[in-house]
């Protein structure tokens, strides 16, 4: 009669027991459960029985029943330990070829992220130094319009916040427009900075070197200095006690704060401002801050300056909501969601019925997530967004992840020669988990070692992405922490785990009677896996090599962009101030000067200044035009033409004319440029309406990334708002020129450096950050197609190894060394060739997504994949011929001794 098998007990339930409970424990204890298993299946039924045992079970499971340590970990772990990494090392020196490639591939990729977790720590470190950073917010705001919110916001924001919300324990505001010269006696300091109200030090944790944080910015005509300003005033000698009280002058120039060093300063003429009082010294070297500034001037100085008008008012002013930087701190025990409904209940009381600034938001945002943070408009201080870092970590981490596949590839191609050792290891007693361990052991020591190449590399990296244009501007600290270092040997260890998890638990499976058979794994399955992450790699390969031909090519294609000008032999010297006609008639007179200028701004630098202009005698809305302040003389220095009428008068005081171009004429609905003569026009922001002297000729007036099309352009003659003098020289004694140009400068301003650069330069510099990269990328491409390499390149070794006998028959049977290399390369060629067809279209279709954000692009043609394809073809088939023309080399005899 068969047992009825659902009077057994749950097997899982004994088996838990089983695995829990202390051997010496075990037959009693189970030998009981089952007797009372029996009696209560008698009286209760199975179902009752097997649920009163698996109770029973359960609570059994307690420290008193449980398995000794002593019995579920080996005494002599320690020692295993010692054997794992004594046999690590010798597998990693025994297999020298396959440890190098892996070694270096890993660092290779470790360096790139080594380097973004530098950048990202510095960043990190930005805005820590407030007690109550936690509790301080910066002030966005944002209208529907507009993609990105502005980091500014409206003047009386401060004053509303304190006053009408409880939960804001004290606000702060920095308005910009404070960028002129300092003057203290025979010195003058050219400075920017904000005006700034006294609870500038409580809401942002600023400290001063010398002076009192409570009075210093209390009164009108106050201003407190940097000590880089304080150290010109006093020297190296000096005290910077010295300079408190003190009386200096300042006269405005209309300089921003953000100095982009290539054409694109505005400035206008000096501006007496009147005498401040110097009340403190601000270090701001100690202090790692998105704000940057030689200046703070007491907000209190506002009033008087706009009475006088050499300021906007804009005290009162809810509509213009780009004015100033408001920072807030809460109360104890509030949270930023209070904030959020105090500023969405403001934004109701301000702008309810405001058709203008419907939709408007403020928008509150922490101060330890400025730096890095979302990617703002109208920002006080340069800086990569914090998307730039999502984009630079996907790329590394495909360069990680290409490393990390390269790795198990050649761990299972590698492991698979060490079969008999599994197998004796198995037969021995071994478990499955005691082979994991040494796998994972071999893995994390090898990235360890692969650390330390990767910090070689990152010392050769750092001095290279330093000197990139854009660190100018963003100022990056790679000097790293402790912290830092500590997670570069997190990042090796999860590397190793991650790189050698499948070759270990993959690898640890085979049975002992098929790794004693030697286990020939050229089995296709196993063949196929190996060769799906070696075309991986090379899918990531080609399409970064696109991409860094088509990025070269943008590049190329914006430095040699024609701008319908003659920049030429010109050079842009920086009025500082000066009087430029003075300049104008004391630099003609040099030898060389064939020509001299005076702008607002350099065309052509990234620089936009719109206005709204329409035909006097029409109601339609106005038409969007850019325009440029100039002298008459700015249109034939640059090779200008002039289409109809006449050029702007040498001297316009009135203020009557204005020239514009071609497509400027048409937008304003003339049929031809002739008919445009003449006409007024009403230009916004200017009271009387201006008479159209002339059309000029249309050129590119805005840099290519900027503006596809030509647009609508202005030309005004106000010589308070010039900036630059344009100096053409003659072809001959351009350095003979230079000289006499300074010493001319030197003699009307001693107190300024003679500034210029030529022009043609600057143009080029205006793109230099597509240039950075073409560099990022360009080494990006360049690490995936050495990593890819060396994986072919272990592959190959690989093959060749196990295919020694194999040749020297063939040899011997008479096959000529050209068969035995096409042999031997073949799967490899065309694995190559397949990774070609599935990476082309993929590079075609996700580069022209990003090329589509160009408003003046290069074509992404075949010829571009065709070259990538070349490229990556002719590195993978001499990669493969170095191992297989050594292959076929060999003596047949030595290879039939092989075994």
């Amino acid at each position: 009669m068969m047992k009825n098998l659902n009077n057994r007990p749950p097997n899982w339930a004994l088996k838990f027991l089983r695995w829990f409970c202390d051997p010496d424990l075990l037959p009693g204890i189970e030998g009981d459960l089952m007797e009372l298993h029996a009696e209560r299946l008698a009286v209760s039924g199975y179902r009752k029985a097997n649920r009163r045992l698996v109770a029973d079970v359960l609570f059994l499971f307690r420290p008193a029943i449980m398995r000794p340590v002593v019995y579920r970990f080996q005494i002599n772990r320690k020692a295993m330990l010692k054997n794992y990494l004594k046999v690590g090392v010798r597998n990693i020196l025994r297999y020298k070829a396959f440890s190098l490639i892996n070694i270096f591939g890993l660092a290779a990729a470790m360096s790139v992220c080594m380097l973004i977790l530098l950048m990202l720590a510095d960043q990190k470190s930005y805005d820590q130094f407030s007690l109550s950073k936690d509790r301080t917010y910066r002030i966005l705001s944002k209208i529907p319009r507009s993609s990105a919110p502005n980091a500014s916001s409206p003047f009386p924001l401060e004053e509303s916040l304190t006053q009408d919300f409880p939960i804001v324990e004290a606000a702060t505001q920095l308005v910009p427009g404070v960028g002129g010269e300092l003057v203290v006696g025979d010195k003058s300091i050219e400075l920017t900075g904000y005006f700034a109200g006294p609870t500038f030090f409580q809401v942002l944790g600023f400290e001063l070197e010398v002076g009192d944080e409570s009075a210093s910015l209390q009164a009108p005509n106050l201003m407190i200095i940097s000590s880089e300003v304080a150290k010109r005033l006093v020297g190296n000698d000096g005290s910077y006690s010295d300079l408190l009280g003190k009386p200096v002058r300042f006269f405005d120039r209309g300089l921003r704060i953000i100095q982009l060093d290539f054409g694109s300063e505005t400035g206008s003429s000096p501006v007496d401002w009147g005498q401040f009082t110097i009340t403190g010294v601000l270090d701001a070297e100690k202090y790692k801050s998105h704000l940057k500034f030689d200046v703070l001037v007491s907000t209190a100085s506002l009033p008087a300056l706009q009475r006088e008008k050499k300021t906007e008012n804009h005290v009162d002013d809810w509509q213009r909501y780009s004015y100033s930087y408001t920072y807030a701190t809460l109360q104890e025990g509030k949270t930023v969601t209070d904030l959020i409904s105090a500023l969405d209940q403001l934004v109701v009381q301000k702008y309810e019925g405001n058709e203008d600034l419907k939709g408007l938001k403020l928008i509150p945002q922490p101060l330890t997530k400025i730096t890095p943070g979302i990617f703002v408009g109208n920002p006080p201080s340069l800086q990569l967004p914090v998307e730039g870092y999502y984009i630079l970590g996907f790329l590394a981490l495909i360069i990680m992840l290409t490393a990390c596949l390269n790795y198990t590839n050649l761990s299972i191609a590698r492991a698979l020669t060490r079969a008999k050792e599994i197998g004796v290891r198995k037969v021995n007693g071994a478990k499955r988990g005691n082979l994991v361990t040494q796998f994972m052991i071999e893995s994390v020591l090898t990235s360890l070692l692969a650390l330390v190449m990767g910090v070689a590399l990152l010392l050769i990296l750092k001095p290279g992405f330093e000197g990139l244009c854009a660190n100018k501007f963003l100022h990056f600290d790679l000097g790293g922490s402790p912290v830092v270092y500590a997670g570069f040997v997190g990042l090796a260890v999860v590397t190793g785990v991650i790189a050698g998890l499948y070759p270990a638990v993959r690898l640890s499976g085979f049975s002992p009677l098929k790794s004693l058979k030697k286990l020939n794994e050229d089995s296709r399955s196993k063949l196929g896996f190996r060769k799906v992450l070696l075309s991986f790699q090379f899918v990531i390969s080609l399409f970064f090599i696109v991409t860094s031909i088509l990025i070269f090519r943008q590049f190329r294609h914006f430095v040699e962009f024609e701008y319908g000008f003659d920049s030429e032999n010109i050079v842009n010297v920086p009025l500082q101030g000066n009087d430029y006609q003075l300049l104008i008639s004391e630099m003609s007179s040099i030898p060389g000067v064939s020509g001299i200028s005076a702008c607002e701004f350099l065309p052509a630098m990234a620089m936009t200044n719109g206005i709204g202009v329409k035909p006097s005698d029409s109601e339609s809305d106005p038409i969007a035009f850019e325009y440029l302040r100039v002298d008459s003389g700015f249109l034939g220095n640059l090779g200008l033409a002039v289409v109809a009428g006449r050029n702007l008068p040498v001297v316009d005081e009135a203020g009557r004319f204005v020239m514009i171009n071609e497509t400027g004429a048409k937008s304003l609905g003339y049929v031809s440029a002739a008919n445009a003569l003449g006409e007024l026009v009403t230009v916004y922001g200017y009271e009387k309406p201006r008479e159209v002297i002339g059309i000029m000729k249309d050129f590119r007036f805005q840099t290519p990334v900027m503006q596809d099309q030509i647009g609508p352009l202005m030309f005004i003659n106000e010589p308070t708002h010039f900036s630059y003098l344009n100096i053409r020289l003659s072809t001959g004694n351009v350095t003979g020129a230079l000289a006499a140009m300074q010493a001319k400068w030197k003699s009307i301003d001693p107190a300024h450096p003679f500034k210029y650069q030529f022009y043609n330069d600057q143009l080029v510099n205006v793109n230099l950050w597509m240039g950075d990269l073409v560099t990022i990328i360009g080494v990006i491409a360049f690490l995936a197609i050495v990593i890819s390499c060396l994986g072919l390149l272990g592959m190959a070794t690989y093959t060749t190894e196990r295919r020694t006998k194999e040749v020297g028959i063939r040899k011997v049977l008479g096959a000529s060394g050209l068969s035995i290399v096409l042999l031997l390369s073949r799967q490899f060629v065309v694995l190559l060739v397949v990774s070609v067809v599935i990476a082309a279209p993929l590079s075609y279709f996700v580069n022209n997504l990003w090329l589509q954000n160009f408003p003046n692009r290069v074509a992404l043609g075949y010829g571009t994949l065709f070259l990538g394809a070349v490229i990556l073809l002719f590195l993978g088939v001499v990669t493969i011929a170095s191992q297989t023309l050594r292959a076929s080399e060999k003596n047949p005899v030595d290879a039939l001794r092989t075994e």
